[in-house]
């Protein structure tokens, strides 16, 4: 199948859709039950995420502890408190290096797995910036202070921009790095199991194949394959529009036989697997490209951190 794109590469050759997939027998496959031997990896579900109405009811603590830390009347940033939320900052920041540093050294890499590591890298990287910005008191009264403050809002920027490339070159946020060969053989599959459910929406099957085409075929210019990256989010979001917009109005318009709840909830999750793993091949090589990019600026930064950090606990012992 030709859904490998290069976005940031030359023109590649228009793909064509995959070719329909039956199962030993002559059988269809359908989803959840593919033919035996046929189904490639897939991407599972993001794991490790917190629920919604945690993260929603910890982002508004955080808020309101903060605004009542900014107006002075917990606590001031030259006492006792401040300086163990600093200290425990510190320290969790430094944890983070742990990190890199059993990545890299061969001694390390027998405790533990990685993703354990990374779990705790993540947990530390958003834990540990807090507590800085509570021990600051949100009031910045010198000028490594503010160097330093401003090198870790800086480095977790960075860490939040590297996430979001992360997750979009891996199995999950923890899972493995995929690779597009991967990638062409779920949407190949997906695009196999989709089939027998649109057999009387020939529209939709359309509309599918369509934006698929249009998602893997770059157009030529550095400045299009740009616009082309980053508006096909948007693109596919106008797709599935169209594409419900066509599913309301099919047993009206064709005579087709009426969908149960049920069975339209599991036709919509299909669609939308299927147009979202073509964005994700489509866009997999640029991801790439970013994220070896991300760490090359992600290194400096880190190193900046450390530096500016030391010069401020050193002036504040010594001062």
């Amino acid at each position: 199948m030709g859904t490998a794109t290069k976005i940031m590469g030359g023109l590649p050759k228009p793909p064509q859709p995959p070719a329909l997939a039956r199962a030993p027998g002559g059988a269809r496959t359908h989803p959840g039950n593919p033919g035996r031997g046929s189904t490639p990896r897939s991407s599972p579900a993001p794991a490790g995420g917190f629920p919604a109405g945690t993260a929603i009811a910890g982002i508004a603590t955080a808020l309101a502890a903060g605004w009542a830390v900014a107006r002075g009347s917990l606590y001031t940033s030259r006492s006792d408190l401040a300086y163990g939320l600093g200290l425990a900052g510190a320290s969790m920041m430094l944890v983070l290096i742990l990190y890199p540093v059993r990545k890299h050294v061969r001694l390390l890499r027998t405790w533990g797995p990685l993703k354990h590591w990374f779990r705790a890298h993540m947990l530390c990287g958003i834990l540990g910036p807090l507590l800085i910005l509570f021990h600051s008191a949100f009031d910045v009264r010198s000028l490594n202070a503010a160097v330093a403050l401003g090198s870790m809002i800086l480095v977790t920027a960075s860490g939040v921009v590297g996430r979001y490339i992360y997750r979009r070159i891996h199995h999950g946020l923890y899972g493995s790095r995929a690779t597009l060969e991967e990638l062409q053989q779920e949407l190949e599959h997906r695009f196999a199991a989709l089939d027998p459910l649109l057999e009387w929406l020939p529209a939709v099957r359309r509309e599918v194949n369509r934006f698929c085409l249009v998602a893997t075929q770059a157009p030529p210019g550095w400045r299009r394959r740009t616009a082309h990256f980053t508006t096909l989010g948007g693109k596919r979001y106008l797709a599935e529009r169209r594409i419900r917009r066509m599913i309301a109005a099919a047993p009206r318009s064709h005579g087709g036989p009426g969908v149960s709840r049920r069975n339209l909830r599991t036709l919509l999750r299909a669609i939308d697997a299927t147009l979202r793993a073509a964005q994700r091949t489509a866009q997999f090589t640029t991801y790439e490209r970013l994220f070896s990019l991300w760490h090359v600026l992600h290194v400096p930064i880190v190193y900046l951190l450390l530096i500016s950090a030391i010069v401020h606990v050193l002036a504040v012992h010594m001062y």
